[in-house]
């Protein structure tokens, strides 16, 4: 089966590299996988949304009326693609924005391949009648991949869509890139971008701790911070660290905090899983997205703690400072946990059934 991955950007400078196993294979969400079991995958990068006169003017006409996430300039920068999908016998778009994009240019019959979309955080967003209208018409154009039970559940209840059409497929990274490895452990480490971290929690609870703090994301942090915690700048598509140096900084920690605000959004797993295949003990935050199964148990394989708790979790992080033997062996439990429940593998299988059953419909 001919299958394109439509991107957000950045990675068919990568997709030779991931192929070869020189970079992970995790954003790339089953690609790489799928393209290794046989299928004949494209990767292509839809352009940075930028104004032009049809996204002005799709704003002017549509704003009120458009999906969740998307605008005039992700309908256009999907354009440039369109002519590619008409070869393929499945489209894959891997955020919701271009997977709401190219359910419009679908719907007007610039391709007719299925259209897989994989999905994050429509729940979040308090809707117009007209825009809940206007993302269900999306939905019902495409096949709809979410990170976690929680989502779905609350999906199919906010937009009324064929329950049929929406799956949930838990998230999973590359185990054979974030490996463990010797090294000193040097500091706590936080990592990550998305909307729902909560590091004005993780600051507070690691203000008087007696040990270096890193902090990698691109997201604003509280100001001033105290001199022992270190605000490392970067996101994916501007990174201040390489991967090699990222999968350095996990197996240097003492523990990884994934910090997090109360939403049914699934959010944290790559990082968490990033940091448990390298070994190390993690601190996630339990919300109601809360993406771990039942194979997954806090205690043995991580640690849990309340959201919007700082006295949680600085316990969390204390009890880990202070029994090195538990560190150890959470992280030996972690990276089995990992191998065992948190492999991009596992994604990309799930992922491949769902497009074999849309393309058979």
């Amino acid at each position: 089966m001919k299958i394109a991955f439509v991107y957000a950007g950045g990675r068919e400078a990568k997709w030779a590299a991931a192929r070869e196993g020189r970079v992970p294979s995790d954003f790339f969400y089953g690609a790489v996988e799928l393209a290794k079991a046989g299928h004949d995958v494209v990767c292509i990068d839809a352009p940075d949304p930028r104004s032009s006169w049809l996204a002005t003017a799709y704003n002017i006409l549509l704003n009120a009326r458009t999906p969740v996430r998307t605008r005039g300039e992700h309908v256009a920068a999907v354009i440039p693609s369109l002519g590619r999908l008409k070869t393929v016998d499945a489209v894959v778009a891997a955020s919701t924005s271009h997977a709401n994009a190219l359910a419009f240019w679908k719907r007007l019959g610039f391709f007719r391949a299925p259209l897989v979309g994989i999905h994050c955080g429509h729940v979040n967003y308090s809707l117009t009648p007209a825009r809940r209208r206007a993302t269900r018409r999306a939905m019902r154009a495409q096949e709809i991949v979410l990170f976690a039970d929680s989502e779905r559940e609350q999906t199919v209840r906010q937009f009324d869509v064929d329950p049929r059409r929406i799956h949930a497929n838990a998230f999973g990274v590359d185990t054979a890139f974030w490996t463990p490895a010797a090294a000193g452990r040097e500091f706590i480490l936080a990592v990550g971008n998305d909307g729902r971290r909560d590091y004005a929690t993780f600051v507070a609870a690691a203000a008087d701790l007696k040990i270096p703090v890193k902090i990698l994301t691109g997201r604003p942090l509280p100001d001033p911070l105290p001199p022992h915690i270190e605000h490392l700048r970067g996101s994916w598509h501007a990174p201040a660290v390489t991967d090699e140096e990222l999968r350095d900084l996990y197996r240097r920690a003492l523990m990884v905090i994934v910090p997090l605000e109360e939403a049914v959004q699934p959010s944290g797993q790559s990082v968490a899983l990033q940091a448990m295949a390298c070994g190390r003990p993690v601190v996630l935050t339990r919300t109601s997205g809360l993406w771990i199964g039942a194979d997954i148990r806090d205690g043995r394989d991580l640690l849990l703690v309340d959201p919007a708790s700082p006295a949680a979790l600085r316990g969390a992080m204390q009890q880990l400072l202070d029994d090195a033997a538990q560190r150890e062996h959470i992280g030996r439990a972690a990276r089995e946990a990992a191998l065992q429940h948190g492999r991009i593998d596992a994604f990309a299988s799930h992922l491949g059934a769902v497009i074999s059953a849309a393309s058979l419909s």
